[in-house]
């Protein structure tokens, strides 16, 4: 029983996966997020100026540590992709922690090497107020591996970036779940809300998409609809209603932050409220 367990921990030393991640302060779960890599050959870390624990953690897992000023996500991604050597890169956030199943699942994958196969899809599973949400909600999930050299991000991806393939291949789904706590608090929710709705309004103002008068009345009750009962947040309680508002308050707030600026532009106003006290 040692033995096979010492060969499963050889296998696993020789894994040839980069794992990249772009950081700014997240010690309160980058110890666990690094544990639960520490078979991959290599983890890259793409710091963006932390003042907690984030380097000495990352520093004691082994990591290769830069420093780069934040460029928005796709790009900022991109810098840490360019920074690996294993043929496969597993790209994971300061607060995402693989479980076990998927770890073994990606070893496998990337072992057999089959060269038909081109990444694996993951599924993600938030926690929420110490529980996470049921496994009977429909899961989000994402590339999140790939061959090295196959796939790139986009600089114009400063928020939700994902990762663009530019060639075929299959992408298999893969067991287990890459656990998120992120979003753990209310006050964490509300905090990463107000600033990927400032980012996504912005990103979509470069790009042309006017506000919408009718989106701004109908995307709170849809969107709440959609998580509430199309991916069947309500299994989780009050956790679920909670996360499902919430969902739904950050479509809102992107629509709310398009009219602003359009409105302030219009009328002439400053970008940003100044206290005339």
């Amino acid at each position: 029983m040692n033995d096979m367990a010492a060969t499963v921990r050889d296998q696993r030393d020789g894994a040839p996966v980069s794992v990249f991640l772009i950081t700014k302060n997240c010690a309160q779960w980058l110890d666990d997020v690094l544990s639960a890599v520490s078979g991959f050959a290599e983890i890259v870390i793409v710091d963006s100026g932390s003042t907690d624990e984030t380097l000495a953690i990352a520093k004691r897992h082994g990591a290769h540590v830069v420093h780069q000023e934040f460029l928005g996500y796709g790009q900022q991604k991109q810098v840490a992709l360019d920074l690996c050597t294993q043929p496969w890169v597993l790209n994971l956030d300061g607060d995402e922690v693989i479980d076990a199943e998927l770890r073994d699942a990606i070893i496998e994958l990337v072992q057999r090497d089959d060269p038909n196969v081109m990444g694996g899809q993951v599924r993600f599973r938030d926690w929420f107020i110490g529980v996470p949400a049921s496994k009977h909600t429909r899961a989000i999930s994402r590339v999140r591996l790939w061959r090295r050299g196959r796939g790139r991000f986009l600089s114009e991806q400063i928020v939700h970036e994902s990762v663009q393939l530019d060639t075929s291949g299959q992408i298999e789904h893969l067991p287990g779940w890459v656990e998120h706590y992120g979003v753990e608090s209310v006050a964490l929710r509300v905090q990463k809300i107000n600033h990927y709705s400032t980012m996504r309004a912005e990103l979509d103002a470069s790009r042309g998409k006017k506000p919408s008068a009718l989106k701004l009345f109908t995307i709170f009750p849809l969107r709440f609809l959609k998580n509430y009962l199309l991916r069947r947040a309500f299994l989780d309680g009050r956790r679920g209603l909670i996360q499902a508002m919430a969902s739904a308050y950050y479509s809102f707030l992107i629509e709310a932050k398009k009219f602003e600026a359009a409105e302030r532009a219009r009328l002439g106003l400053s970008s940003q409220h100044k206290d005339k006290s």
